[in-house]
């Protein structure tokens, strides 16, 4: 076996050597043995991997590539002639059959021949599982030229991390490269789902995608798994997951086929629906599917496919029974729309609406929701519906998963046990009659029908408190306002140097702002805190987590006594990491300056790049945007001083800062307390 045909892009190479993109662009100008381009386009050509690899151990001694990374190498060299689904379901199928076989990871084979038994072992399991229609309906097959490499790559990946592991990072990769629909929730919100459809043991997904929710379903105890989607890939992925989990059995069953146009199981067949479907689709069979029976709350108009996913859902439940979909937030609220909210609000399909913060659901930065929905039996009367805003109290920052979740199961558990009694949390959960829900708009998202909480003794208690936290802040403040003696330098200054030209003579390091990558050359991504150019203008501590670089080559922490420098603001202005920007990450715009604290002082460097006698230095010639300059700190410059001198000058800009830094978290306290003054003063008369 070998790597021939694997090929990558001048940003995987970077990545794998642990250099910037411009090093490899240097690499092909200065090396004329350099490896030459096998694929792509001039603008952006791609290389044969093993080339790439031997060129590498000659030259830069880079040690050999990680399995894992060779093997989504190898998967992404196959996404010009198969699609990336159908190339995942192949190494799935591959990696299962090393899972059952693991004698094979130790001996060599044609790799061709191992992907045919691999195949076919897989097709005996769906037909012992009942999906004979699956089995003789696989995805597009690889190309012959690309088998060996791939199936070379999957056993490497295998022998290391193991089959099940090395199947589930490339669909971790695969989730961050093109997500859509049910296949990309977190585990945790799908799981959630799972609780709010009650207890019964038939589930459908009928957009079942990759699987996720079907897998959440086993996780919660449900056995009977029905699940269809339009992509054939797609339903043999949700089949592989549901095997790697030892859940394929004859009470699954998996369907290739579009719901809306051609559903799979018929009417009232599941105890519940559980279903995140595409969203706003417009080519979904409007005029095709005008006279269907299942409109029975109202004709969908075009532009409200949402609403015919939910008639849709709700026509697979026996009466009674549960439907938890996630739906965006225009469907709670459009005008066209309103009609069958209205309708489905009469007939008492609705049970709860649950706004989800946004950015929770996978990729979606828009604030999704959770609507929970019950099929009505003849004659029933419509119950009281729960209003839940998970982000209610929160700003741009996403709230931990745990948070979210929490308040969701207390919401929920708080209202089974007593719709009618349920005892309000103000500014978060509510439940309302479906009369009070029925005016012109049938608006239900559920922040419309949460008002701002009344003052209570115990906000008049958090206020003074406040206040006098605030008043002693100000009285502190008067003795950290900094004096600024006549000093005296020890000996003469012997002129000035840039600090690009101690970055070259190897007295700092200076990171420049991580370019964003185009979705084929995104590496691992992990959650981890991240300093914002914002955060060092106001001099507070990391302000959010969100996905980064995992390569520590390409994108290592942030450590204490870093200088962060914003590479956009009003003006240049710096500031010295502590132990709580410690381990996070740079955000995007935001160069990071590693002293050698023995040549250079790093408060003394970040004294002076906030300096206005420095602005005019650092700022880039006509780079002002809308107010703001483009800032470069390799053109500031420093005096030639003993670092003995840069450190008494040093302390004093460390004393300026501790007094900046006081002055903003005064006026951030002031402001909180004059919104709290307002909010109490206005809390008063509370709409009903």
């Amino acid at each position: 076996m070998g790597t021939g045909d694997v090929e990558v892009s001048s940003a995987d190479i970077a990545r794998i050597a642990g250099v910037k993109p411009t090093a490899v662009s240097n690499w092909r100008r200065r090396h004329d043995d350099f490896p030459e381009p096998v694929g792509g386009t001039d603008r952006s050509p791609r290389f044969d991997l093993g080339q790439v690899e031997e060129w590498l151990a000659t030259h830069r001694r880079v040690p050999a590539i990680d399995p894992d990374q060779r093997l989504w190498q190898a998967l992404d060299s196959l996404r010009s002639a198969v699609s990336a689904d159908a190339v995942l379901v192949w190494t799935g199928v591959l990696l299962l059959y090393l899972r059952h076989e693991p004698d094979l990871l130790e001996s060599d084979h044609d790799p061709a021949v191992l992907l045919t038994r691999a195949g076919r072992a897989f097709e005996e399991s769906l037909r012992q599982a009942g999906l004979t229609a699956l089995a003789e309906r696989p995805p597009e097959s690889l190309p012959d030229t690309q088998v060996a490499p791939l199936v070379d790559a999957a056993v490497r990946a295998a022998r290391q991390s193991g089959p099940q592991t090395s199947f589930g990072r490339l669909l971790s990769r695969l989730d961050q490269r093109s997500p859509s629909g049910s296949h990309t929730l977190p585990p945790e919100l799908a799981d959630l789902m799972v609780r709010l459809s009650g207890d019964g043991d038939g589930v459908v997904d009928p957009a079942c995608g990759r699987g996720e929710l079907l897998l959440a379903a086993a996780r919660g105890g449900r056995r009977v798994l029905l699940g269809q989607d339009g992509d054939t890939a797609s339903v043999w992925l949700s089949a592989l997951r549901l095997a790697f989990a030892d859940v394929l059995s004859p009470q699954v069953d998996l369907r290739v086929a579009d719901a809306l146009r051609s559903p799979s199981f018929s009417e009232e067949s599941a105890d519940a629906v559980l279903c995140a479907p595409p969203f706003s689709e417009r080519n979904w069979g409007a005029e095709e599917l005008a006279d269907d029976p299942r409109w029975r709350y109202g004709v969908p108009p075009r532009l409200e496919s949402d609403l015919a996913w939910v008639q849709h859902c709700l026509s697979q439940v026996r009466p009674g029974g549960s439907v938890v979909m996630l739906m965006p937030p225009g469907a709670a609220q459009r005008p066209s729309g309103r009609r069958i909210r209205r309708s489905l609000l009469r007939a008492g399909a609705f049970r709860a609406v649950i706004s989800l913060p946004p950015g929770f659901a996978a990729h979606y930065a828009v604030p999704l929701q959770l609507w929970v929905l019950r099929r009505p039996g003849r004659d029933e009367a419509p119950a009281p519906l729960l209003f839940v805003d998970t982000a209610a109290h929160e700003t741009a920052q996403t709230p931990p998963a745990s948070q979210v979740i929490a308040v969701v199961d207390r919401s929920w558990d708080g209202y089974l046990a007593d719709p009618v009694g349920f005892a309000e949390q103000p500014g978060t959960a509510r439940v309302l009659d479906v009369a009070d829900l029925l005016d012109e708009d049938v608006d239900l998202t559920p922040r419309a029908h949460l008002p701002v909480p009344r003052a209570s003794a115990e906000d008049l208690d958090v206020f003074a408190e406040r206040r006098g936290s605030w008043e002693s802040m100000l009285s502190a403040l008067r003795t950290l306002v900094p004096e600024v003696p006549r000093i005296e330098p020890d000996g003469e200054t012997s002129g000035f140097v840039t600090l690009g030209e101690l970055a070259r003579a190897g007295s700092v390091t200076i990171r420049r702002p991580l370019p964003r990558r185009s979705p084929e050359e995104e590496g691992v991504r992990i959650n981890a805190r991240v300093v914002t150019g914002e955060d060092v203008v106001r001099g507070t501590s990391p302000s959010r987590t969100e996905e980064v670089d995992a390569d520590p080559m390409r994108n290592p922490p942030i450590q204490e006594g870093d200088v962060l420098i914003p590479s956009l603001a009003r003006r240049p202005i710096a500031r010295v990491a502590t132990a709580e920007d410690a381990g996070a990450h740079p955000g995007s715009g935001l160069y990071v300056v590693r002293t050698n604290p023995a040549a250079v002082d790093p408060w003394f460097l970040a004294g002076l790049i906030t300096s206005s006698a420095e602005a005019r230095n650092i700022a880039r010639v006509g780079s002002s945007m809308r107010g703001h300059l483009r800032v470069d700190p390799s053109r500031v410059r420093l005096p030639v001083l003993t670092v003995e001198e840069q450190r008494r000058h040093g302390e004093l800009f460390r004393q300026v800062a501790r007094f900046r830094e006081a002055l903003v978290e005064l006026q951030e306290l002031g402001g909180e307390l004059a919104d709290q003054a307002v909010d109490l003063i206005a809390g008063q008369w509370r709409a009903p």
